[in-house]
């Protein structure tokens, strides 16, 4: 990835070189490189509380709650291999957070998941069934409230931030379904679901 940029870099500044726009360039690289610092300045607070939150919720032993009583739905959804239930509480807190639009404070649960099950597996490199569609899953979660694209909209102005709401449950609840269907109907066709 790190090729894919600097060729990118590289490219857009010889362009700028060569159409004599280099100023104009530097001008946007440097603007744009202070709205992003202040955007994500702006989005440290929301994901700071929800990191607090989630590592509180993990502390005081409400995601194993959680995941007792997302349990029978995952277990049932989830084509788990031998000892890749133990990844159980990883995978609620990843749901949860991505069901909350906090999709960066998903990720470490997620990785801790997807080790767990990797190393039940053996580690042998072949993600299982049930790796495939927790992915598909974490891919595409229904996001009830998405908090992240909320902030941006109120930080840019808008003027009824939250109507992004219904359309988006929409949108993502679908596509989680088609990815669950697809998973599903490539594992009973006898495919790896890849």
């Amino acid at each position: 990835m790190n090729i894919v940029f600097c060729v990118m870099l590289l490219s857009g500044v010889v362009y700028a070189a060569t159409t004599g726009n280099l100023s104009a360039a530097q001008d946007a690289l440097l603007s744009g490189a202070g709205e992003a610092v202040s955007l994500c300045l702006s989005l440290a607070g929301a994901y700071a509380f929800f990191g607090g939150l989630l590592a509180v919720l993990r502390e005081s032993g409400a995601a194993d709650a959680l995941s007792r009583c997302l349990r029978p739905l995952l277990s049932r959804l989830l084509p788990f291999a031998p000892g890749e239930e133990k990844a159980m509480g990883d995978i609620c807190i990843n749901l949860s957070c991505n069901m909350l639009g906090m999709g960066s404070a998903a990720t470490p649960a997620g990785l801790a998941a997807m080790k767990t099950m990797a190393a039940a597996g053996g580690n042998t490199g072949v993600a299982s069934d049930a790796m495939i569609l927790f992915f598909v899953l974490n891919s595409a979660c229904p996001e009830i409230l998405p908090t992240t694209m909320i902030a941006l909209r109120a930080q840019h102005g808008a003027v009824n931030p939250a109507d992004i709401v219904l359309p988006v449950l929409l949108s993502t609840g679908i596509s989680a379904m088609a990815g669950i269907a697809l998973c599903r109907l490539l594992v009973r066709g006898g495919e790896e679901c890849a």
